[in-house]
């Protein structure tokens, strides 16, 4: 994912979504598709990256979906687009968390950034 583009990021979202949107919690999986109707696209890029880092340690959450973790997290950091990137800033942070995941980590450990009350869904309450 070295030449990520914004297109090629919303491609990816897209397809990531159709393809399994139903392994995203509910409430997640609802505030993507209505987020994915907006018309602001570098929104859209930032709550999937959100949406897919909520949700990485869901049970059904698949391999592909920390795949394009990395990808999107990777894109905006490299971009600092709403300034969530630079060497120590959030994008750049949920890249590391999806990496290790990739390199058989676990989905969360003690020090990681707390998922977004911003641009992701909250949990329902219990």
């Amino acid at each position: 994912m070295n030449n990520f583009s914004g297109t090629d990021a919303l491609h990816a979202l897209t397809a990531f979504a159709i393809q399994h949107g139903n392994s995203l919690p509910a409430h997640q999986r609802g505030f993507l598709a209505n987020e994915m109707a907006g018309s602001d696209l570098l929104r859209r890029i930032i709550v999937g990256m959100e949406v897919l880092y909520a949700s990485r340690d869901h049970e059904s959450f698949p391999e592909e979906g920390v795949g394009l973790l990395d990808g999107l997290a990777r894109f905006i950091s490299q971009n600092n687009f709403y300034g969530l990137g630079s060497f120590d800033g959030r994008a750049t942070k949920i890249a590391l968390v999806a990496q290790r995941i990739l390199a058989d980590g676990p989905a969360t450990a003690e020090g990681d950034v707390e998922p977004s009350t911003e641009y992701a869904a909250q949990a329902p309450a219990a």
